[in-house]
């Protein structure tokens, strides 16, 4: 990440530990049960969408080169793809070795037919495709699965935003993507169980749902290139259609029906855009412990889940929060150190193996 926008070093850092704690509440089930509906429970819960920030992040830094003045030339599928597939692949398919593993060892899972089908869905990318890939302690790597799609329609994006204009691209693609996922929410809603239901789950974790969230990041790195510094990432209009959002779910909250599944996004986009604006995040993101989180996150979102997960077996008669602070510290150290492991792992792997066209 660019040391030039210590902003996003800063909002990284605090994301990858909000997941962290997300992970790490969910998994202890009396107190994810006792605090279910809690004003608690549900700050937990939403510290999950740390993952809107890792995504308005990864299409800001990807698009820096091709947005502004002399932008580059779009990319070519083939040119692109091998590029991304060894940032994203190293550090990920370490992972999943680790975690075929380790689940060997703590939960004596040996048996091909068991280990081996999961193991080929995060290899090929497909868990955000299957309701079963959240029912393990590898759930978190649906946002692989999400990034490879983004990966794969990043040339046509670029196209279409050269086309159209990233604001009219961004404005037309929320409008279109955000109403028609809450209508396939409250077709699930209405037939639980059934095909609508499986759908409207899963478009959760897919790029037609999640493309807004993207194309917002790809307009804040145009701004940012337009005027360098800027304390706001938002112009008018951005800044109109993401509070906008926000103020469209809150009335809608206040008429006392069912909150709008893009309410929580559009209320992390704000905070998002907020906290880029404080002063606080552009002094912090200069901090030595902050750039490290910053760089090692993406190791440590790989590993951090299974890691709680084997941990929870040493800490099982613990009583509930007790279990969150022992399980917490232990869990984050040994997340960390895991993490490095996958870094160095993953440095050797393209040092050794990536070819000298996809560098």
């Amino acid at each position: 990440m660019k040391k030039d926008i210590p902003q996003l070093h800063f909002i990284r850092a605090i994301a990858m530990i909000g997941i962290f704690l997300h992970h790490l509440f969910q998994g202890i089930g009396p107190l994810r049960d006792a605090y279910a509906g809690t004003l608690l429970g549900e700050l937990f819960v939403d510290l999950a969408l740390g993952v809107v920030v890792f995504n308005v992040m990864t299409s800001f830094l990807l698009a820096m080169p091709y947005v502004g003045e002399n932008p580059a030339p779009v990319p070519t599928f083939r040119s692109f793809v091998p590029r991304r597939l060894w940032r994203l692949c190293p550090h990920y398919y370490v992972a999943v070795v680790l975690v075929v593993l380790g689940n060997a060892v703590v939960y004596r899972v040996t048996n091909p037919a068991d280990w081996l089908p999961s193991a080929l869905y995060h290899l090929f990318f497909l868990d955000p495709l299957r309701t079963q890939s959240f029912m393990s302690n590898t759930a978190a790597y649906w946002w692989l699965g999400l990034l490879m799609q983004f990966t794969l329609a990043w040339p046509l994006i670029l196209k279409l935003a050269r086309r159209y204009g990233l604001p009219k691209l961004t404005i037309w693609a929320t409008l279109i993507a955000w109403p028609l996922t809450e209508a396939l929410k409250m077709w699930g809603r209405a037939a639980p169980g059934g095909i609508g239901d499986t759908l409207a789950f899963l478009s959760s974790f897919n790029l037609p749902s999640r493309l807004p969230e993207f194309l917002m990041g790809m307009w804040m790195a145009q701004l940012w290139k337009e005027r360098p510094g800027r304390t706001w990432i938002v112009d008018r209009n951005l800044g109109a259609l993401i509070f906008g959002a926000c103020g469209l779910c809150l009335v809608w909250s206040l008429l006392g029906w069912t909150k709008p599944w893009f309410a929580s996004l559009a209320w992390t986009l704000a905070l998002f855009v907020g906290l880029f604006a404080t002063p606080v995040a552009e002094r912090l993101g200069q901090r030595a412990w902050v750039l490290w989180l910053s760089g090692a996150s993406y190791a440590i979102y790989l590993v951090h889940q299974p890691v709680l997960s084997y941990l929870d077996v040493a800490f099982a008669s613990f009583a509930p929060w007790l279990k969150f602070v022992a399980l917490g510290a232990v869990g984050w150290l040994l997340s960390v150190k895991e993490g490095a492991y996958v870094d160095r792992a993953a440095a050797w792997l393209t040092a050794t193996f990536e070819p000298k066209k996809a560098r």
